[in-house]
């Protein structure tokens, strides 16, 4: 059985900064094989012929985990990491030789403990669409959680667990995701663009998108100009009908990305290119940090943006040094 998550991972909280919505869904995304379809026969699917059937949305098993069967019959959840509190207890005792009876009362120091109610929430399964012999099939809780919520971390902790318990992976996706969208998110093709002019690149990364504002242009040009002062082999953006990251390559295993929209960060990627351009948006940031740099923009970026990248092309050439 999976392990529950303790707390959201900090992937999936700095996923929510470069959504647009403020409603979103805990949801997953995963590319089964026809020889998998028997390891999910215990959430209603299976396999008819060349058919995948799904079950209706229904609560997951109990079974399943804690959260499951929290989902069906509540929970208690003692929280030792706050300090204890005063409660009384007390009971109706017969007094002596009387034939009545007197309360008694008495004191003790507990932990607060967290009641929470069934929210007897649906896990829905989906097909999202078919990839030769395999299947890509979304699995959804069936709430959507709006972060301006004043519980909303709890609340998507609660949700993401469920899944965790039932599919062994958890997401987030915006609440009126498309089909189309999902699929994007398992894998998105990425292009790469000539070096050019700032208005160029911010042009040729803008052709086929949604609109972006005004401010979010500016920002681009802002992050482009300063990778041109650089000289990137080339730029990169995402071929999907959004403009989500962007950035420049500066050889096959160094590429910056940015975010138009919320660009609190600019991500270095050391993956081959070749790997690099087969992950998903949501894989680019997953993981434990060990495969990419986070430098925020705050006073002092770009120098250690350049501070990399002249140590990354020293290092290349000593390398080409060595094998002439």
């Amino acid at each position: 059985m999976p392990k529950n998550l303790l707390k959201v991972p900090n992937s999936i909280l700095q996923r929510l900064t470069t959504f647009d919505q403020d409603d979103v869904v805990a949801a997953t995304v995963k590319l089964i094989t026809r020889a998998e379809i028997g390891n999910y026969s215990g959430l209603g699917l299976s396999l008819e012929g060349d058919v995948v059937v799904f079950p209706e949305p229904q609560p997951p098993r109990p079974s399943a985990g804690k959260y499951s069967n929290a989902n069906l019959y509540g929970m208690e959840k003692v929280r030792k990491d706050l300090p204890k509190i005063t409660k009384s207890y007390g009971f109706w005792a017969p007094s002596w030789n009387s034939g009545s009876t007197h309360y008694v009362s008495h004191d003790r120091e507990v932990y607060i403990r967290d009641i929470y109610p069934p929210k007897e929430v649906n896990l829905s399964i989906a097909l999202v669409e078919r990839r030769g012999n395999d299947f890509l099939i979304k699995f959804a809780i069936d709430q959507v959680i709006s972060r301006r919520t004043p519980d909303f971390q709890q609340e998507l902790l609660y949700n993401l667990n469920l899944l965790q318990e039932n599919v062994g992976a958890a997401d987030i996706f915006e609440s009126a995701t498309s089909l189309a969208d999902f699929a994007k998110s398992v894998k998105v093709d990425w292009q790469l663009l000539p070096p050019g002019s700032v208005d160029e690149v911010v042009a040729a990364m803008l052709d086929g998108k949604r609109p972006v504002n005004a401010q979010q242009q500016a920002v681009m040009r802002e992050r482009i100009a300063v990778m041109q002062q650089l000289q990137p082999e080339a730029y990169i953006t995402g071929t999907d009908g959004f403009l989500r990251y962007f950035g420049a390559k500066f050889g096959d295993d160094f590429v910056a990305f940015e975010n138009a929209r919320y660009g609190n960060a600019l991500y270095i990627m050391y993956d081959g290119w070749e790997v690099l351009s087969q992950k998903s948006r949501i894989e680019l940031l997953a993981g434990n940090g060990e495969n990419y740099d986070r430098i925020e923009h705050r006073p002092g970026w770009i120098p250690q943006l350049k501070g990399r990248v002249q140590d990354y092309r020293r290092k290349k050439r000593r390398a080409e040094n060595r094998l002439i």
